[in-house]
């Protein structure tokens, strides 16, 4: 049996002109023109159920996530809280802000301890107006983002709800090879789950006693045993393709 569990950072990657350049936004970047960022960014550790940064608010820092789950949501006129999306590892929020008159376009809380960077939104903004390929790298972020949008959108309009919770357990697998009896743990509560895959609390559990009818998994608690990996790709049926979940494993 195989049990699959989230990594967590072994040393603080801030200073790291690595750790930087593998996100898209410092891709192909000159170690110079990185290391601007990675000796302004500071790391911390948030608990979760903290409160990193309010809709509407002044940007003051971007974030990167480097451990552990936030979530993204916006509060619509008639004060609903609408889900946008739930971030881990290697994602950056809170940039977009510099299009934004320099306000926040949601809000992000911590709903999974988590360790995250904060970098200097002034110093994002200098640096976009001097360095081309910083501004290409910063378009082709936000264009992914936007993709990854659409893919979601058209993974609610087609497929059911007991394959899009499939999807997202596949999501959390390091890899679709057939290996029976993996094993893994809900990064977040069920709720939140329900919610970023557009469901209400019935329908998700009416879902989840499909998907394990049709599949074969166990669920208990926050613990998922997939017996046969087959039998759930089969069932979500090329629904993983267009799964919006980065890995984490």
């Amino acid at each position: 049996m195989i049990e699959i569990k989230e990594r967590k950072s072994d040393v603080m990657p801030s200073k790291s002109l690595e750790f930087f350049k593998s996100l898209t936004l410092f891709n192909n970047l000159p170690d110079q023109d990185v290391a601007h960022f990675a000796n302004a960014a500071q790391i911390k550790n948030y608990k979760k159920g903290k409160l990193l940064y309010m809709e509407g608010a002044k940007a003051d820092f971007f974030y990167v996530v480097t451990s552990g789950w936030v979530k993204l949501s916006h509060i619509t006129e008639e004060g609903e809280e609408i889900n946008l999306a739930v971030i881990t590892r290697d994602s950056i929020t809170g940039e977009n802000a510099i299009f934004e008159n320099g306000r926040f376009t949601s809000s992000a809380h911590v709903v999974e301890d988590a360790q995250i960077v904060s970098i200097p939104h002034n110093l994002l903004k200098e640096q976009l107006l001097i360095n081309p390929r910083l501004s290409f790298n910063m378009l082709t972020s936000m264009v992914q983002y936007q993709r990854r949008h659409e893919l979601q959108l058209e993974q609610y309009l087609l497929y059911s709800a007991p394959q899009r919770i499939g999807c997202f357990l596949l999501g959390l697998c390091p890899t679709l090879e057939q290996i029976d009896g993996v094993v893994l743990n809900l990064p977040y509560d069920k709720a939140l789950i329900a919610s970023t895959l557009g469901m209400k609390g019935a329908t998700f559990s009416r879902a989840l006693n499909i998907l394990r009818e049709e599949t074969g998994i166990h669920i208990a608690g926050t613990r998922v045993t997939i017996d046969a990996m087959k039998r759930l790709l089969d069932f979500v049926n090329g629904c993983y393709s267009h799964t919006h979940l980065p890995k984490i494993c």
